[in-house]
């Protein structure tokens, strides 16, 4: 009778081989989970700051810029156009500040985004159209150009009768 080896089981090769293909799948696994959590975060920023935008925008377009019954032009006060800066700068009464949730504060104190907006006319000639720009910063950004808000949008009045 002849002595076989035992074929069943592993080497420490086939083992240490095993276990490397383990880690490196878990790591990438690890990384991904990083990558979807930061990713979240993100847009979870990125809808506050869109709901900001367009809830002020929404409060500017419900302002009244019309006709009166003699056809005579009328427009609310703060419809009336700002500094051009008023998107970069905080510029008194077209700024506020907002919380994490996108309530408005009363200052800037524990405000997560900066609201700036811009009213301005299309042409100088022509005062029956108004742009309307409305742009969030994350507080931590808002002294950067207006092209890199967390959210911007615009809109276009025209005076109806």
């Amino acid at each position: 009778m002849t002595n076989r080896p035992c074929t069943r089981g592993f080497t420490l090769v086939e083992t240490l081989v095993a276990t490397g293909l383990l880690v490196t799948a878990i790591a990438g696994l690890a990384q991904l989970f990083a990558l979807s959590v930061r990713v979240t975060r993100d847009s979870g920023q990125f809808g506050v700051a869109l709901a900001g935008a367009q809830n002020k925008l929404e409060a500017l377009r419900a302002l009244r810029f019309g006709y009166d019954e003699g056809g005579g032009s009328v427009t609310d006060p703060r419809l009336n156009g700002t500094p051009p800066a008023s998107l970069s700068e905080d510029v008194e009464g077209c700024v506020d500040w907002l919380d994490a949730a996108g309530a408005v504060l009363p200052a800037v104190y524990g405000a997560e985004y900066v609201r700036r907006w811009r009213i301005s006319t299309i042409a100088a000639d022509e005062p029956e159209a108004i742009a309307i720009d409305v742009c969030v910063f994350g507080i931590r950004a808002a002294n950067r150009d207006p092209h890199h808000a967390d959210a911007c949008l615009a809109t276009v009045r025209v005076r109806q009768p």
